[in-house]
């Protein structure tokens, strides 16, 4: 039964690609084709100011929210599963829970921050203690588009901006008032609801948004249950001043189903857990943005942000057959930021300077208690940390067109960081109770400079040098793994050449290739297989992120959009006792292809295929166990959208994992001892998904 599914699957399959060949054909009897109008693709997130992608020094692209519609995805995460040198990775194998998003061959699996820097309508979603955003708390279907660009820019942003920096910009009121209801449903139990309350008028605009979605999730165990409300309002004081407010509330439960050895797999099957239905995590998050954007004529803009943001975690994760870690999490960010932008003339020739200051306060708190009852070597402890940051950052950014063919960009920023932690830790097996305080003070210096050539106005090239880095963070210098306050901010020095094309409505692309050596990359060094120790996270001297991003667009089949990307990494430890191996969990290639068909009446047919390539577990810095194998992934989305003066109807019916292959996207190497657990997260099979969504204009 299972295979004549399979046929059935890949006879549709194949034989959608063909309706692009054979619509052309009954074009005549069918609605004809809508007209395609190419914009000028205007981006903000590469100098924080509106800039298009053609003269960007930087490999850029842009999720639309025609993308969002098209796709098959539930979480915003899955959308970038598609972007060239972009790694997700879901270390839960099922459910939002412990997704990793990283660029550029840093996602090395050890625990350690992100180098991505994500931004959420301008307030920064990595979080102080991991350096990384927890993508369950940004909603899928509040969001109008996701710009990301790759490499590094921190001469902008400063910390953790050293990878990449994507930016999402939520969904705002525009026009008639239109009130939106949406429902989804789909395999382990999945059920999504959304609603939406949105307008404006000639003065202001306003968007209300609240979702609610809920899942069993592929495994045991793995239970999730996510609750959304967001509301966003514009007000235009005067002619040159608009204000923004912008508050939102996240409230989730998850159950967390842990690793899986080979053995287990077996005795339990890929959906199963060991972890007794234990471990989990609740989480509430509560953030307010407050902006104004003064624009006194075409050439000059005064912006100002505020944002707070409260997040409270509690969690219990296990290791089979050797302990627990329970940990109460608070953290609370402030952060202000000015922008000043002018364009102007220098002998007559177009310059742009941007400047700016960021200030940031972070300040978390944290309880923990572990239980490692071994008879030999017990480790059972209960500890309290309490971890500020403020931040400085100063900068100024210029864009100076020397010809009409040449653009030379340059920046630099300042940045200042304080750290006061203290940490007080009671070792229940002995009696002892041990105290540690201190501070930190950090500078970084990060210039930038560019070069963009302008072939014609629809070709450009480009070359780029910045030096970057990324301080440490909470749970790096006071966390599980052990005091380490001596570890020191990375360092790096990245060079990056690329070319990027568009041909109007039938052909885009791009390519880059670059070469960033980071001195002192903070990675967690595994203690030697058999000891009874956790390890601690190093500064480690060298690392080399080395690579090629390749993507392209095309509309020369008549309605089909083709896109695809392919990416290639090369990360190599260069000094110490690691030399030559690569790091985990970076696979050298990846890539995918997309076809997007309409196949008229209103209805759409996307299909995408992707690829990940062989890479090393978690932990594995010496390279000497077997590698997680590589894996291809085939999803389908049928789309049907009905537009009426009254209002919209939209329906949707999406297939993942087509070939139901059977993969894992993570895997490492624990145990306490340590090696006594090599696990792995299953990751789902095919699964499907549906939904509706009614609005109604006003």
């Amino acid at each position: 039964m299972k295979r004549k599914i399979l046929v059935m699957r890949l006879f549709i399959l194949i034989l959608a690609p063909l309706n692009g060949l054979v619509l052309a054909q009954a074009s005549k009897e069918m609605p004809e084709q809508k007209e395609v109008i190419v914009l000028e693709e205007i981006v903000v997130v590469a100098s924080r100011e509106r800039e298009e992608i053609i003269r960007i020094p930087a490999n850029v692209t842009v999720i639309t929210a025609e993308d969002i519609e098209r796709s098959t995805a539930e979480e915003v995460t899955e959308l970038l599963r598609g972007e060239a040198g972009i790694m997700v990775t879901n270390t839960s194998g099922s459910t939002p829970t412990g997704i990793t998003v990283e660029a550029r061959g840093f996602n090395n699996g050890g625990g350690n921050g992100g180098r991505t820097l994500v931004l959420v309508d301008g307030w920064k979603a990595n979080e102080a203690d991991s350096s990384n955003p927890d993508w369950a708390l940004i909603p899928l279907h509040n969001i109008d588009r996701i710009e990301v660009v790759r490499g590094p820019a921190t001469a902008i942003y400063g910390d953790s901006a050293m990878a990449a920096v994507i930016n999402i910009i939520t969904k705002k009121g525009l026009g008639r008032p239109i009130i939106e209801l949406g429902a989804d449903a789909g395999t382990w139990q999945t059920y999504g609801q959304t609603a939406t309350v949105q307008g404006s008028t000639q003065r202001s605009s306003y968007f209300l948004f609240g979702s609610r979605s809920e899942e069993d999730g592929y495994r045991d165990n793995s239970n999730f249950t996510a609750r959304d409300w967001t509301g966003k309002l514009s007000y235009q004081l005067t002619p040159a001043l608009e204000l923004t407010l912008k508050a939102g509330y996240h409230n989730d439960d998850r159950d967390l189903p842990g690793s899986l050895t080979k053995n287990e797999i077996q005795a339990v099957g890929r959906r199963g857990s060991v972890v007794a239905g234990e471990d989990k995590r609740e989480t509430d998050q509560f953030n307010t943005v407050l902006g104004a954007d003064m624009i006194p004529d075409e050439y000059n803009k005064l912006s100002l942000l505020f944002y707070y943001n409260n997040n409270e975690g509690d969690s219990l994760t296990s290791i089979p057959g050797s302990g627990s870690t329970i940990i109460d999490d608070e953290e609370d960010d402030y952060s202000l930021s000015l922008r000043y932008t002018s364009t102007y003339e220098i002998f007559g020739r177009k310059n742009k300077a941007i400047l700016g200051i960021d200030l940031l306060k972070e300040e978390v708190g944290s309880t923990s208690f572990s239980d490692f009852p071994d008879p030999l070597y017990p480790f059972i402890q209960r500890q309290a940390t309490k971890y500020d940051r403020e931040l400085l950052g100063v900068y100024l950014h210029d864009d100076f067109s020397i010809t009409d063919r040449i653009i030379l960009g340059a920046g630099i920023r300042f940045d200042r960081a304080a750290f006061d932690f203290s940490s007080q830790t009671e070792n229940l097996v002995s009696g002892t109770t041990s105290r540690t305080e201190g501070g930190r003070d950090f500078d970084r210096l990060s210039p930038k400079a560019s070069v963009t050539y302008l072939f014609t106005d629809n070709m450009s090239g480009y070359f780029s040098y910045a030096k970057t880095f990324r301080f440490p963070n909470r749970d790096e210098l006071t966390g599980f793994f052990g005091f380490t306050p001596e570890l020191g901010p990375e360092k790096g020095q990245n060079f990056e050449v690329g070319m990027k094309t568009r041909f109007g409505p039938k052909f885009s692309g791009g390519i880059s290739l670059y070469h960033m050596t980071v001195k002192d990359e903070i990675l967690f060094r595994p203690p030697s297989v058999g000891t009874f120790a956790f390890g601690q996270n190093e500064n480690f001297d060298e690392v080399v992120h080395r690579g090629i991003e390749i993507s392209a667009e095309s509309s020369i089949i008549p309605r089909t959009t083709l896109f695809g990307s392919y990416t290639v990494v090369d990360t190599e430890i260069e000094e110490g006792p690691f030399k030559g191996s690569d790091l985990p969990i970076t696979p050298r290639h990846l890539g995918y292809i997309e076809a997007n068909i309409d196949l008229g009446y209103g209805f759409t047919l996307w299909n995408r295929a992707r690829f990940v390539g062989k890479r090393f577990l978690a932990n594995d810095l010496a390279n000497t166990f077997d590698k997680l194998p590589g894996y291809g992934v085939w999803d389908a989305k049928l789309s049907y959208a009905y537009e009426d003066t009254w209002g919209d109807f939209s329906a949707f019916l999406g297939v993942n994992n087509i070939l139901d292959k059977e993969y894992e996207e993570f895997g490492g190497i624990g145990g306490y001892p340590f090696g006594s657990r090599i696990g792995f997260f299953p990751s789902p099979e095919t699964g499907f998904v549906g939904g509706v969504s009614c609005s109604i204009r006003l």
